[in-house]
């Protein structure tokens, strides 16, 4: 008698979108960060305000040259911006713990409230996690603003009052030890790693570390403070008042929103991400 044949079993299922996971290397970082940069202002010129949702992380703050937002009150702020036919270049991407530091410059057609924005090649900073199998941003920055920048408005979401609290105490000792010129802790609370995006572009350690020795800044003032935790990471967001002065160069001292993001906690809390939106007049 002939033995019967077990049937054939269907293959197992495969995910459309595999695990995210770290690059080998510094080349796979950077195509890495690339990949989530463009694929994220893909979602914002298609206006799939479900895959921005679906990018961001629950505690995720944004700055811009109107203020800080959440993610449910950036949903207005990204579809009123109209983005069109961004081209994004200059993609620097530095690991720090379990977070992907990434700055880069964006070209973008966008206007806010009737105003065009600068339609120069301008810097953005991003810093993104693996959350549940996927890489998710914990915070956001971008330098584009129309010229001359107007004052900043209050945060869109009053966040935590104790969390405020320490991301304002944490922040303020972080510029305080620049102000005040105590080099050796300003050191000690920058990552390896660390990068900032500025007037001058996209930075890096070294470059703030000379920042800092060159640099005569005011006393810092912060006001409407926010604080939001993302895993061990503890994304600060102000408007900062701090006027600084490099050789011939003097930014003022006008409010402007400003973004920290800090790895840790207590004194061994570091630094990974900066961005600071004043600049000249």
């Amino acid at each position: 008698m002939a033995q019967a044949t077990a049937p054939t079993l269907p293959a197992a299922a495969t995910s459309a979108t595999p695990a995210a996971a770290w690059p080998a290397d510094e080349s796979g970082l950077n195509a890495l960060a690339t990949k989530l940069v463009n694929g994220w202002f893909q979602q914002i010129t298609d206006k799939d305000m479900k895959g921005v949702m679906a990018a961001m992380q629950p505690t995720f703050q944004v700055v811009t040259f109107q203020g800080v937002f959440d993610p449910a009150t950036s949903m207005a702020h990204v579809s009123n911006l109209g983005t069109k036919a961004p081209t994004v270049s200059k993609v620097i991407a530095t690991r720090v713990g379990d977070a992907l530091v990434v700055t880069c410059l964006v070209k973008a057609d966008q206007e806010m409230d009737g105003k065009k924005l600068s339609s120069d090649a301008m810097p953005r900073l991003g810093v993104w996690q693996i959350v549940d199998g996927a890489w998710k941003l914990a915070a956001w920055a971008s330098l584009s603003a129309p010229s001359p920048r107007p004052a900043p408005n209050a945060p869109a979401f009053a966040g935590d009052a104790t969390m405020n609290a320490q991301g304002a105490a944490m922040l303020t000792k972080l510029l305080m030890a620049q102000h005040k010129k105590e080099l050796t802790a300003f050191d000690a609370m920058l990552a390896t790693g660390l990068q900032i995006v500025n007037f001058k572009g996209q930075l890096g350690r070294d470059d703030m570390m000379n920042g800092a020795k060159r640099a005569t800044t005011d006393m810092p003032m912060l006001a409407d403070t926010r604080a939001t935790k993302c895993g061990d990471l503890l994304v600060v967001t102000c408007n900062l008042t701090m006027g600084q002065k490099v050789a011939f160069t003097t930014i003022p001292a006008d409010p402007a929103p400003f973004l920290a993001v800090f790895q840790g906690s207590g004194d061994g809390a570091k630094v990974i991400a900066i961005a600071n939106t004043n600049k000249p007049k």
